[in-house]
């Protein structure tokens, strides 16, 4: 359970943080929280307008319907807003982990994109340092005895 939570707080702690890497644990975790929370108003739904009178009054087809679509639509609302940010977040820094940039996101606009997405993130990452940084959990991690590396060196000045 200590990775799991560890996870889930990581990802709210850097809420809107895409630069970076992070771990497959850190992300899988992360979006199962996300569709859980997103898919649990949904059944909660469903199951409360099996109950009613008839489907379609809970439902926003007709003008007397009871607030229970209202009620659980909110609900859907905040938790999308309140969790798609994260989400954005730790699958950018997913991606980078993997050597990958961000805007791979958009391969999701096409067809069957999203399965060569959730390739990308379930493979493993570069066991060294990227063009986005150190693997998840090495930053500050150094030898004991060693030196800080040195800064990178100044870009050549236009002449």
């Amino acid at each position: 359970m200590g990775v799991v939570s560890e996870a889930i707080k990581t990802c709210f702690r850097k809420y809107a943080e895409f630069r970076g890497r992070a771990s497959r644990p850190e992300f899988w975790w992360f979006a199962l929280l996300y569709y859980l929370v997103i898919f649990a108003p949904v059944v909660a739904f469903l199951f409360i307008s099996q109950d009613s009178d008839s489907f379609n009054q809970a439902t926003f087809d007709h003008q007397g319907t009871n607030g229970t679509g209202l009620v659980f639509g909110l609900i859907l609302s905040v938790a999308v807003l309140a969790m798609l940010i994260p989400y954005l977040a730790v699958g950018t820094r997913r991606l980078h982990d993997t050597g990958k940039p961000g805007w791979w996101w958009f391969i999701t606009l096409v067809p069957f994109g999203s399965i060569i997405l959730i390739v990308f993130w379930a493979s493993e990452g570069d066991r060294g340092s990227n063009q986005y940084g150190p693997p998840p959990g090495a930053q500050g991690v150094q030898p004991p005895g060693s030196l800080p590396p040195p800064p990178p060196p100044p870009p050549p000045s236009p002449q």
